[in-house]
């Protein structure tokens, strides 16, 4: 059984300043699956959601050099049943947008916390006629986790909007450019980084092209992608010309099934939890896949979801 007064004992940041366990609102014992979109996995020791950017600063700079996981909207991430033996901080009350304008060209600016969800952020750039990100309505990621693994569909990427970011670093926050950024596919160089803010460069649109493009590409995803069950998106990465949703459908492994856990039959490149799946069966059915795939193509598929173990 848990026992929070034993575990902050032995957690040298509320041991030294104990009134923070209650002013910042940090959890024991939470259960992961409620915050991750797989609705599985096991519990975090300790959870906090800051409600602003201060308090997350606070809490990175007193948790220094200590274990803890930066979780955005969780919907490319699995904890394992076994749960996580430190600090999760939660970003998605992190939600502030802002806008301005550029003197020299007709390019808007607009600058969002890292919790921003990208749900949140369209209806933004609706109410104001800012066009371009249109490709990835629907994406149930934060902008923080989209910018940092570079996410992107229909050919376009997030990345190349991106215009600088904020970062802690070694106790201090700081702005990269987009010159210092390396993005490639379903990466970038931010993965080094805590990211905070990040600016965008967009240009100002037609609203009613933008609201039309938006539900064009969201009716695309509901005919491709199983929307009605929890998943974490496709689960491993394109790699040149392998398309691991093409190969895993070639050797017959649409609705296989490990325990709970199942291979979409309307999309191979996703496993959904049908119902009652632990993280355990996601990850053997993840590890199926990747044995059987080098076993009968030796390729070796690269994951794009993120486990936690």
């Amino acid at each position: 059984m848990f026992e929070p007064k034993a575990s902050i004992k032995n957690f040298e940041i509320f041991l030294k300043v104990e009134h923070i366990y209650k002013t910042m609102n940090i959890k024991c014992s939470y259960p992961m699956s409620l915050v991750t979109s797989f609705r599985c996995g096991g519990r975090a020791d300790f959870f906090v959601c800051p409600e602003e950017m201060r308090t997350l600063l606070n809490l990175l700079t007193l948790h220094k050099n200590r274990k803890l996981f930066i979780l955005g909207n969780g919907t490319n991430t699995l904890f394992s049943d076994t749960g996580f033996n430190g600090l999760v901080i939660c970003t998605k009350n992190l939600s502030a947008i802002r806008t301005w304008g550029s003197d020299k060209t007709e390019d808007v600016f607009v600058e969002c916390e890292c919790g921003v969800s990208l749900f949140a952020l369209h209806a933004f750039l609706v109410e104001n006629s800012l066009s371009g990100l249109e490709f990835a309505f629907g994406i149930p990621a934060s902008i923080g986790g989209a910018v940092v693994t570079n996410c992107g569909a229909f050919g376009q990427e997030i990345g190349e909007f991106v215009e600088s970011v904020e970062v802690f670093e070694n106790g201090k926050t700081r702005k990269i450019s987009k010159n210092e950024i390396f993005f490639s596919y379903r990466n970038s160089s931010l993965k080094n980084y805590i990211v905070l803010k990040i600016v965008l460069r967009l240009k100002k649109g037609d609203k009613k092209y933008i609201i039309d493009k938006q539900q064009e590409i969201l009716q695309k995803r509901k005919l491709l992608q199983p929307l009605e069950y929890a998943s974490a998106g496709s689960v491993f990465k394109r790699q040149g010309d392998v398309i691991p949703a093409k190969i895993i459908e070639e050797l017959d492994l649409k609705g296989f099934s490990i325990g709970g856990a199942q291979i979409s039959r309307k999309h191979a490149g996703f496993i959904i939890n049908t119902g009652g799946a632990s993280a355990t069966d996601v990850i053997n059915l993840i590890k199926f896949v990747e044995s059987k795939v080098f076993e009968e193509r030796k390729i070796r598929l690269e994951r794009e979801i993120i486990i936690v173990e």
